[in-house]
C-alpha cells in the first residue's frame, strides 16, 4: 500500500469509529424505544408512555406571563364572629348612639331632659321642667337650680337644701325628682355615618375629638368611642357599630392589577416589592403573596391570582432542524408538529431515530427514541408522541452526513492534496459506490455505512 493510500486509511478509519459509536443503542423499528440505563433499552406502548409520564403538572407562571394581582381583606367564614374583624382605614360605619343606664342614682342629667319636681306636703308646688341650655331648672319660690351633670337624687339634695335656707317651708320639703324625657335629639345629632380617614380616626359632630379606630375590633371600638362620648354627653352611651368594609382599601387598591413577569422571572408589588413568580403554578405564588402580605393592613389579607395572558407551556427543538429554539406547546403537541414549527427537516436528519427527553412531576427522567419516518410514509401516528410541557425533541444527524462532515473537515481541508501527485481514491460504503466531492479531478469520495479501501 501506498504511503498516501496508508495515510488516507488512518484518517478515515476513526470515521467508521465514529459511525458506529454514534449509532443509536437498541433498534427503533416503526414503533418507540425508551431508552433505559445501562443500554436496556425497550419498546414501549404510547398507553405505557403516559403511565410513566404520570399526571400533567400545573401550570407554572412564565417569563412575558401578564398576571392579575387582586388584595382584599380576607371575608369572614360562616363560623367566625364578626366582632373580630379590625377597622380598616376606608371602611365606612354606621355610629349610632342610644341612651345608656337612667336608673336615678346613676343617670346624670342632660340639656333638653324633663323632669318632674313633686312635693309630698306641698303640691301647689308641683312642677314640670327642661333642663335649659345653660344647665339650670327654675324651681318655684326658690329659682335657678343647677340640674344638668347631676343625678335625680343630687338635684333633690340640692333643692331641699334651698327650700330650707328660704324658709318658705317650715317642714323637710319632702320632695321627689322623676326624669319623665330623656332628650334624644342631643343622640340623634351626633350619630352619624362616617368614614375612616387616611390616618385612621373619625369624628362625629358634637364631640370635638379624633377617634382612632383604625386597627380596632368592632367590640374594641364601640367601647373606645362611648368612653370619648360620655365626657362630653355626662353619660355613658350606648353605641352600635355597623361596620361596611370597603371593597379595597386604598392600600389594597394600590397594590392590586395587572402585572407582567420581567425576564428576570420576578413581578413588582408595591408595598411588597419584588416577588420571584417564575416557576411557581397560581397556588404558589398567591400562597408567596398572602404570607408577604401580612402586616400591611390590619385584617388577614386574601390575594386573587389571575392569568391574564400566558406564554403557554414551551417545549425545546434542537437537532438537525432547520430552526431549533423554544417553542410554545399550544403550536405544537406532537413530535412532527414541533418539527414542522421549526421549519422541518432538514438534509442531515435522521427521522428515524428522533429523540423526546421528558420529566415526568416526580422528576424522574425519560427518553424516548421514536420512528418520524413512520409516520411520515405510512401514517401510523402512534409514534408521533404527544408533547408535554418543557419537553425536549433532538433530531439527530444520519450517519452519512457525520461522515461528509469528517471527509470534509479532516480530508480535504486538512490533506494538502495537489493535482500534481495524481492521486485517485474511491471509498465504498454498503456495496454502494458514492461520488460526493470531486478535488482537481483527482479525488472521489463517497461515503454511508462500511468502509472499504480499495486495494493498491
Amino acid at each position: 500500500m501506498s504511503q498516501t493510500k496508508r495515510f488516507c486509511a488512518a484518517l478515515l478509519l476513526p470515521a467508521l469509529l465514529l459511525a458506529s459509536g454514534c449509532a443509536t443503542s437498541g433498534k427503533a423499528g416503526d414503533g418507540t424505544i425508551l431508552l433505559g440505563e445501562n443500554g436496556k433499552d425497550r419498546p414501549i406502548t404510547p398507553e405505557e408512555i403516559d403511565r410513566l409520564s404520570g399526571i400533567d403538572r400545573p401550570y407554572y407562571v412564565q417569563v412575558g406571563d401578564v398576571v392579575d394581582v387582586a388584595f382584599a381583606v380576607r371575608t369572614l367564614r360562616s363560623d367566625e364572629v364578626p366582632w373580630d374583624y379590625r377597622i380598616e382605614v376606608g371602611d365606612s360605619m354606621e355610629v349610632a348612639f342610644t341612651p345608656g343606664d337612667i336608673t336615678p342614682g346613676e343617670y346624670k342629667l342632660e340639656v333638653g331632659d324633663v323632669i318632674g319636681i313633686s312635693f309630698l306636703d306641698n303640691w301647689q308646688l308641683n312642677v314640670t321642667r327642661t333642663v335649659r341650655v345653660d344647665g339650670m331648672v327654675s324651681a318655684p319660690e326658690v329659682g335657678d337650680i343647677l340640674a344638668a351633670g347631676r343625678t335625680a337624687e343630687q338635684l333633690k339634695a340640692a333643692l331641699t337644701e334651698a327650700y330650707s335656707a328660704s324658709g318658705i317651708l317650715r317642714d323637710d320639703a319632702r320632695l321627689t325628682i322623676n326624669v319623665d324625657f330623656v332628650n334624644l335629639d342631643r343622640y340623634g345629632d351626633i350619630s352619624r355615618d362616617v368614614i375612616v380617614r387616611p390616618d385612621g380616626a373619625i369624628r362625629v359632630p358634637g364631640i370635638e375629638e379624633d377617634m382612632r379606630i383604625a386597627g380596632m375590633t368592632v367590640a374594641e371600638a364601640t367601647a373606645y368611642i362611648a368612653d370619648v362620648a360620655s365626657r362630653v354627653l355626662r353619660n355613658r352611651p350606648k353605641v352600635g357599630l355597623v361596620i361596611f368594609p370597603a371593597v379595597g382599601t386604598n392600600i389594597l387598591k394600590e397594590m392590586s392589577g395587572p402585572v407582567q413577569v420581567r425576564p428576570d422571572g420576578k413581578i413588582s408589588i408595591p408595598r411588597i416589592g419584588e416577588v420571584q413568580a417564575a416557576g411557581y403554578s397560581v397556588d404558589e405564588l398567591k400562597y408567596s403573596l398572602e404570607r408577604l402580605s401580612e402586616g400591611i393592613v390590619n385584617n388577614p389579607v386574601e390575594p386573587a391570582v389571575d392569568l391574564l395572558k400566558t406564554t403557554g407551556g414551551r417545549i425545546y427543538v434542537g437537532g438537525e432542524v432547520n430552526n431549533p429554539g423554544v417553542y410554545p406547546l399550544e403550536g405544537a403537541p406532537s413530535v412532527l408538529q414541533a418539527v414542522i414549527m421549526a421549519r422541518g427537516f432538514n438534509d442531515d436528519s435522521k427521522t428515524k431515530n428522533v429523540i423526546v427527553v421528558r420529566r415526568n412531576p416526580n422528576g424522574k427522567p425519560l427518553v424516548f427514541n421514536t420512528n418520524i419516518q413512520v409516520a411520515l410514509s405510512r401514517g401510523h401516528t402512534e409514534n408521533d408522541l404527544m408533547l408535554r410541557p418543557f419537553d425536549i425533541v433532538y433530531v439527530p444527524k444520519k450517519t452519512i452526513s457525520k461522515m461528509n462532515l469528517f471527509v470534509e473537515q479532516y480530508i480535504n481541508k486538512m490533506v494538502p492534496f495537489d493535482n500534481s501527485l495524481g492521486v485517485n481514491a474511491q471509498y465504498y460504503m454498503n456495496e454502494q459506490q458514492i461520488d460526493t466531492r470531486s478535488r482537481s479531478l483527482n479525488f472521489n469520495a463517497g461515503t454511508t455505512g462500511v468502509l472499504d479501501v480499495l486495494n493498491p
